[in-house]
């Protein structure tokens, strides 16, 4: 049985993506660490009380945008994939996390990229299964060797890709984070 949702439902999901997409502006405007509850709260027109009950902390916002990331890539990305053999479309998949990486801009993005971030090794989340489901297809055809597990592979092409990002964070952006990834992630799908 699907229930409607009720009114006080819709408001609560409303209070908390408005929160979300204030935080996300002041942050991409002024940097994460300039940043207040308070502030966010007063933009968002909420009390800190409210924000706090959505989200225990400044950081809660940052592991938020995982977890949109993560329903971006099954929604957006999955299916959607235009190159014909896996290996183009695993460099494709990585063109496509790069330009994710960069609408955040460059202080969002080396707040993520810290070891205190553990989202980052969490198994099962969505983007790994639409990479993992890529390289299934991968071995399936034979397009790929059969030497690694498709997870394994997965685990290994993200460790590369953060590699890639911390790298462009550690050159507060000036480097070009999109040619690197497609070079990187060229050289990285021939070996496998």
């Amino acid at each position: 049985m699907n229930k409607k949702m009720t009114t006080r439902t819709k408001q609560a999901i409303a209070s908390k993506n408005k929160i979300y997409k204030c935080g996300e502006k002041l942050i991409q405007k002024y940097g994460f660490d300039s940043v207040t509850v308070e502030q966010i709260a007063k933009k968002a027109g909420v009390s800190v009380g409210t924000y706090y009950y959505y989200y225990e902390s400044k950081m809660a916002l940052l592991r938020e945008a995982f977890n949109k990331a993560d329903k971006y890539f099954l929604e957006q990305v999955e299916g959607k994939l235009t190159e014909a053999g896996c290996k183009k479309r695993i460099v494709e998949f990585f063109d496509i996390y790069a330009d994710y990486t960069l609408k955040d801009g460059i202080d969002v993005i080396k707040k993520f990229y810290t070891s205190e971030n553990k989202m980052f090794i969490v198994d099962g989340r969505g983007m790994q299964t639409v990479l993992t489901n890529i390289i299934k297809a991968g071995h399936k055809n034979n397009e790929i060797s059969n030497d690694s597990a498709p997870e394994a592979l997965t685990k290994m092409l993200f460790v590369v890709a953060r590699g890639i990002i911390f790298d462009w964070c550690l050159h507060d952006g000036k480097t070009d984070l999109k040619t690197q990834m497609k070079e990187i992630m060229e050289i990285m799908t021939k070996q496998i």
